[in-house]
């Protein structure tokens, strides 16, 4: 029913009676988001109905556009391409411990090549990637507020790179020269700016921030001086010194340093790609269905109910056509991909796709030595994305997405194995 119907029919007010009793399964509700997210573009959304909402909840609510993979899907159903793309950006962010991780996602889109551009900057994150909370200080101000120490009122400015351990001075309009003389690094258009610094590629708060030493007083434009972290990146935060106004301020960070990263050097980890459909109901180990208001699982073949869904256990891929290559450049590539998308990665078992083997292996470039025939897309030149990947039975899928990660442990860091996150040089 979902692919062949548009999203806008199915869950716009009053709704499909059988997709809504569907969504009484908390496990759909999350799935959703992430379906809608990468198949509406940013600035479109859906329209829902909770089906049984707590007591006093308002029972409309949206799902938020975001990858523009499949926009048509909103007003009628969706190609086999696009569900190929959807199916792969899906699972692309998905991970076995429900945590939001930051990516970059490539690949090819025939109709709308502008889909899997890069882009030239790169925002901070607005999260902490440790409890994917919000950044409180990118929060506006309840009251009117002063001073750098303050965890409201801030505003994300770009993310920059560094050799650790060295000095770094950025500025806003300040003096270039620690001597508080000569050309100014930066500018400020109004008002008196602060700045803050962040040892990574997140936003911080005021107890985490990098410490900056200014020493050429108040009454000049913002600038000062920072040590390089360990790992290499930081962002900058920009503030009026009273949260009551807004800031106007051009952040310059002095060379050797570099500032205003594109997509492509703040995610350089290549980690694979995904392909497939998740949606063909064809292929399914098991199908989970709400009956009597509780979410079971259901044999594909006889339809019998085999017990409620959260005892459900799958041996391999519950998406029998959901496949998942692995970069040659993992030390245990196989490894890093099964604890990628597998729940139960030890026995192999719940598993979101299939592993097939590495996407591309330089000594072994065909089939079935490598599963896809290129690792860089003639779509946008120099992305890295895989194409033309296949299934281990050699089925070939032209839409696959392939991801990178800022760094190798993004993902898999949770299960404290060092080893599923080397990388060969």
């Amino acid at each position: 029913m979902l692919v062949s119907n548009s999203l806008t029919a199915l869950f716009s007010s009053p709704g499909n009676g059988y997709i809504q009793t569907q969504l009484m399964d908390p496990n759909a509700r999350k799935v959703m988001p992430y379906l809608v997210g990468c198949a509406l573009p940013a600035g479109a959304s859906l329209a829902w109905t909770h089906p049984s909402p707590e007591p006093g909840a308002d029972p409309q609510g949206t799902w938020a556009g975001e990858a523009g993979l499949c926009p048509e899907w909103s007003t009628q159903a969706p190609s086999q391409a696009c569900l190929e793309r959807v199916s792969a950006c899906v699972l692309a962010r998905n991970n076995p411990f429900g945590r939001r991780v930051e990516l970059s996602l490539r690949g090819q889109h025939a109709s709308n090549p502008g889909a899997f551009s890069l882009g030239l900057q790169t925002r901070p994150l607005s999260h902490d990637p440790a409890s994917s909370q919000p950044v409180a200080s990118l929060v506006s101000c309840t009251s009117t507020q002063a001073g750098a120490s303050r965890n409201c009122g801030w505003s994300v400015d770009y993310i920059g790179a560094c050799s650790p351990g060295t000095q770094v001075r950025v500025g806003a309009g300040g003096p270039l020269s620690a001597s508080c003389s000569g050309a100014a690094l930066g500018s400020t258009g109004s008002g008196q700016a602060v700045l803050r610094v962040c040892g990574s590629i997140a936003s911080c708060d005021d107890a985490s921030k990098l410490s900056l030493s200014a020493t050429c007083g108040p009454s000049v434009p913002p600038v000062g001086t920072f040590t390089c972290p360990a790992s290499g990146y930081f962002n900058v935060m920009t503030a009026l010194s009273v949260s009551s106004a807004q800031v106007s301020a051009t952040v310059q960070v002095a060379p050797p340093a570099s500032y205003r990263l594109s997509e492509k050097d703040v995610f350089p980890v290549r980690e694979g790609a995904y392909y497939g459909n998740i949606l063909d109901a064809k292929a399914l180990a098991i199908e989970i269905r709400v009956q009597g208001g509780h979410p079971v699982a259901v044999d594909v073949n006889t339809h019998q109910v085999l017990g409620p869904a959260s005892g459900a256990s799958v041996s391999g891929s519950v998406y029998r056509k959901m496949y998942s290559c692995y970069d040659a450049k993992w030390l245990y590539g196989a490894a890093e991909a099964t604890h990628r998308v597998c729940a139960l990665p030890s026995s192999g078992s719940n598993c979101a796709a299939q592993v097939t083997g590495p996407c591309l292996e330089a000594t072994q470039p065909t089939f079935p030595g490598s599963m896809c025939t290129t690792e860089d897309g003639p779509q946008v030149v120099g992305d890295g994305d895989y194409e033309g990947c296949r299934s281990s039975a050699s089925e070939l899928w032209l839409n696959p997405v392939t991801v990178f990660l800022h760094a190798p442990c993004d993902v898999v860091g949770p299960y404290r194995n060092a080893s599923l996150c080397k990388r060969l040089p």
